[in-house]
């Protein structure tokens, strides 16, 4: 099974520190693979530049959800993520998937991630992960959205 991660930037060089971001994360989980680099608009909160985002794969861990989550916020604080305007700019963005193929919601945490389906920005890098072939036997996938997420040109 597989902890799936979401990230985002759009603040400063996105690119480097989406990079960055996975050698953060593969200090605390075993890295298994990654998207590509996807841009899209900002959605929700307008007013900011577009986002780059990739969608990781780990080994799930064997630490609880909710610890998994407290290190993902500290390695967003260690990264320069301030929460200055709701769904505003941020240097970046971690966000829990999934959890294997489990559902639940615990203290500050829902997984799968409750708007994961709304998302292209998600879904369409999620196919590019091993872990997709299992996720789609158990949830239904999205194949339009509302808004709408680009491959990055130049980015892994």
């Amino acid at each position: 099974m597989s902890l799936i991660i979401a990230t985002g930037s759009n603040q400063g060089d996105s690119l480097l520190t989406l990079e960055k971001a996975i050698q953060e994360l593969s200090k605390h989980f075993t890295f298994i693979a990654s998207s590509r680099v996807y841009v899209s608009k900002a959605i929700e909160y307008e007013d900011q530049p577009d986002f780059f985002n990739q969608v990781l794969e780990f080994k799930l861990p064997s630490i609880e959800p909710c610890e998994t989550m407290d290190t993902l916020l500290q390695i967003e604080k260690s990264m320069g993520r301030q929460r200055n305007i709701p769904k505003g700019p941020r240097t970046i963005d971690l966000d829990i998937l999934f959890w294997g193929t489990e559902s639940f919601t615990k203290e500050n945490l829902t997984v799968p991630h409750p708007r994961w389906q709304e998302r292209s920005f998600v879904c369409l890098p999620l196919k590019e992960l091993p872990f997709y072939e299992t996720l789609k036997k158990c949830f239904t996938i999205p194949k339009s959205f509302t808004n709408n997420a680009f491959p990055c040109e130049g980015a892994q």
